[in-house]
Parts: C-alpha cells; sequence; structure tokens
C-alpha cells in the first residue's frame, strides 16, 4: 500500500519526523491516498502516547467515515485528521456541515457499542507538509450538533 514505510518519531515541539526505513521514494512522491494513511496512522500514534486507546480506524457509518474512533477513560472520541500544507488551513478545512456529519457517525456507533460511555466529543489532529501537529480536543460541541 506505501511506496516507502515510516518509523515516526513524535518530539516535545510538536513534530512528527519520518525517518526512513528503506531508500526508496520520499514521502511527497506519495498518493493523496497513501498521504492520508500516514496522517491517521501519525495521529493514531499521538492519541496512543497521550494514553488514548484506538478502537476502529477509517470506521464507516450510514453518517459518514469517521478518521479515528478512540477511547479515553469513559470518553468515545471521534477523531477527525486533517493534513494540508499549514496548520492554519487544516484548521479552517472542518465546515458546519462535516461537523454535523462526524457528530452523527459518532452518534451511530456510540448506539451501535455494546460499552457504555460516559461522554462523547471530537477531536480534530491537523498535521502540516513539514511534520507540526495540533491536537484540538473537544473541538466543536457535539450537543449543539444533535439532531441537525
Amino acid at each position: 500500500m506505501f511506496n516507502q514505510e515510516y518509523r515516526e518519531k513524535i518530539n516535545s515541539n510538536n513534530v512528527i519526523s519520518f525517518d526512513s526505513i528503506s531508500n526508496a521514494t520520499h514521502r511527497n512522491n506519495l498518493t493523496t491516498y497513501e498521504k492520508g494513511i500516514s496522517a491517521e496512522l501519525c495521529a493514531s500514534k499521538l492519541l496512543e502516547s497521550k494514553g488514548y486507546k484506538i478502537i476502529k480506524k477509517r470506521t464507516r457509518t450510514p453518517y459518514g467515515e469517521i478518521d479515528i474512533l478512540a477511547k479515553r477513560g469513559s470518553d468515545l472520541v471521534a477523531v477527525e485528521v486533517k493534513q494540508r500544507k499549514s496548520l492554519d488551513v487544516a484548521r479552517s478545512c472542518i465546515l458546519a456541515r462535516q461537523q454535523k456529519r462526524i457528530v452523527n457517525a459518532l452518534l451511530y456507533e456510540a448506539s451501535n457499542s455494546d460499552e457504555l460511555f460516559e461522554s462523547y466529543r471530537v477531536d480534530v489532529i491537523c498535521l502540516d507538509s513539514v511534520g507540526r501537529f495540533e491536537h484540538i480536543e473537544n473541538a466543536f460541541p457535539v450537543e449543539e450538533l444533535v439532531a441537525c
């Protein structure tokens, strides 16, 4: 699936560096799909390093896809991953319609889960082209978007 394997390393400056395991193609030569998979892999590793348990990746529901479905304590968290040239551009890519779609997909997953959760939220992880990232917890309020 990937042109190249990567080992990711997250340092304290919110920079993800990709160390090439093989001498194949550079990350810029990946397809858009492969870059998305790579960004989601980095986001998953970041979440795991913060104590989240990854439940599912690329979850499809009748309402749309959730990039990462995770659990932290008694919270069920839908994580949207956005990779763009800059963090500002990545942050601005999630419009109201997509927010509603993500919330509805999250509630669908929660209603079909055997596990009970105390709360639900949506986080966003933004990545830029040089490997910086931003994890925005509770990026938009689930309660205000329910039944929209």
